[in-house]
């Protein structure tokens, strides 16, 4: 097991994406506050104003299922996505690679929003990087399901593990409570799947090499139409 993390933190020795991507959530956290919006419970209208998704307004203004990735609703909403972000992130982006983990991360979060129009964001405005953030969950889950004998045992069976209880717990969590965004878990989730599923992971470098870019570019594709379809059903 041992050698097999060496030689994916060799192939991955920097998971720059993943570290920037929580830098960008941070500081339009703080630009949020630095503007006089309240850190702790940001009114629904201050979260539209400054790029919320909400249908009515996404009809006109499509950039908000991507602005409202990166706009959380109270400190303890930011800290604990980030904290999900990094704890999850150097893991799948060591196992897609940078380029393709960021192309996994904001599919996610496109789909996310997505799925948020046909539930929460129909009636609400909705917010949050949780759905790319299921959407890393998924692209690990893909790994440990479609790659698993290419996995150290010991790798697949904690991972496995970890990551169901995850979205078991935070799914769960969602469906009892009204101010939660499931769908935008589960959008988010099931792209991150999928893209992931397609893509080459790095666990055989020669094999990423031959086939990385033609299935990146079969994924992105297959997310495009889909991204159409949705957006055409929601409006």
């Amino acid at each position: 097991m041992q050698d097999f993390l060496y030689r994916l933190y060799q192939a991955t020795p920097r998971v720059w994406v993943t570290k920037s991507l929580i830098g960008l959530n941070l500081f339009v956290f703080a630009a949020m506050v630095l503007v006089g919006i309240n850190p702790l419970e940001p009114t629904p209208t201050e979260l539209l104003a400054i790029g919320g998704n909400f249908k009515p307004y996404t009809e006109l203004q499509p950039w908000r299922l991507l602005s409202s990735t990166v706009l959380h609703a109270g400190l303890l909403h930011v800290a604990f996505n980030m904290f999900a972000l990094y704890q999850m992130g150097t893991i799948a982006e060591r196992f897609y690679g940078n380029t393709q983990f960021l192309l996994i991360y904001l599919t996610s979060g496109l789909f996310g929003a997505l799925a948020s129009l046909f539930f929460s964001a129909s009636t609400a405005v909705s917010v949050g990087a949780s759905g790319a953030v299921f959407g890393v969950a998924g692209a690990i889950l893909a790994a440990v399901f479609t790659a698993r004998s290419k996995l150290p045992p010991q790798l697949v069976s904690s991972m496995s593990q970890s990551m169901l209880l995850f979205v078991g717990y935070s799914l769960f969590m969602g469906f009892t409570s009204s101010v939660v965004d499931n769908s935008a878990h589960i959008g988010g989730l099931v792209a991150g799947f999928l893209m992931a599923a397609i893509m080459t992971e790095r666990f055989n470098w020669a094999a990423f090499r031959q086939q990385a870019f033609l299935r990146a570019c079969l994924a992105l594709a297959a997310a495009a139409i889909a991204a159409f379809a949705m957006w055409t059903m929601a409006f």
